[in-house]
């Protein structure tokens, strides 16, 4: 009797705090995603990577090491973009305005990547690309990546380099791939199919999925013949003359990469699964 009087009473249970999920990307940067993933459509793009993840020092200095170690810490990039073997292709930095009371001795993230050689691409953050305009910045990197499932090869240092055009559309390119050899329709060649503009001036949807399908053959082709037909239950007003001739030539051009393309084509997930 006197030593359960003497034992103390157990601890009251821990009580758990109550979370709510929260939004991992605001309106406007989910909308940058989907803009990214409609231009690398086969890479892994990964948001909010730490910078440590990506590179380490490279001095065998245990000292060194360390204090190199802290220019990392805390650090991250705004997407890390992967080939399908998880090879870092590059990064995209979205900046904004230095603080007021930033360290002036903190060296750039910019430097820190050109010195473990990561290509890197920057925008500023209030002002992000348009759809149009991310699908022509990554377009050549883009095509390469193409290239590759089709027995072009890893990229690699001896990759050649090109300083790219300094408009309001463009980002910030420490180093840019310049594609070796096209084996689809690129965004150039369908500015010179389309001298006048008319599908870009009065028909900007329908010029927006052929920029978004032109590294796809059998895509742009299905799509290409849908503009034709009339199956989605409303008769379209029709194209004006200049629009269809630019249409007849994307389509001409087309042909050429689709008869090259001899993969059998993979049933969609409702040809499998319609009657399960």
């Amino acid at each position: 009797m006197l030593n359960r009087l003497l034992k103390k009473a157990p601890p009251p249970p821990a009580v758990v705090p109550s979370f709510t999920k929260r939004r991992f990307f605001g309106t406007e940067q989910k909308a940058f995603y989907g803009r990214l993933r409609r231009a690398l459509p086969r890479c892994y793009i990964f948001p909010d990577v730490a910078l440590s993840k990506l590179m380490i020092p490279s001095n065998p200095d245990p000292k060194i090491k360390r204090s190199h170690q802290d220019h990392l810490s805390g650090r991250k990039v705004d997407y890390a973009v992967f080939d399908a073997r998880l090879h870092l292709l590059f990064v995209i930095e979205l900046t904004v305005p230095p603080a007021p009371g930033a360290n002036p001795d903190t060296i750039p993230m910019a430097a820190l990547m050109a010195s473990a050689g990561i290509r890197r691409f920057s925008w500023p953050k209030d002002n992000l690309p348009s759809t149009e305009q991310t699908l022509r910045a990554l377009a050549d990197y883009s095509a390469e990546n193409m290239a590759k499932e089709d027995g072009g090869g890893a990229l690699g240092p001896s990759s050649q380099l090109g300083e790219p055009e300094h408009t309001d559309a463009m980002p910030v390119v420490d180093s840019i791939i310049q594609p070796r050899g096209a084996s689809t329709l690129t965004l150039e060649a369908l500015a010179g199919m389309a001298p006048q503009g008319a599908l870009k001036t009065s028909y900007p949807h329908v010029w927006e999925r052929i920029c978004l399908f032109c590294t796809e053959p059998r895509h742009l082709h299905q799509y290409l013949h849908s503009l034709s037909m009339q199956d989605r239950g409303v008769k379209r007003a029709g194209f004006s003359e200049e629009a269809l001739n630019e249409i007849a030539r994307i389509q001409v051009a087309n042909v050429g990469y689709l008869q090259t393309q001899t993969a059998p084509e993979r049933a969609s997930w409702n040809d499998v699964f319609t009657d399960r």
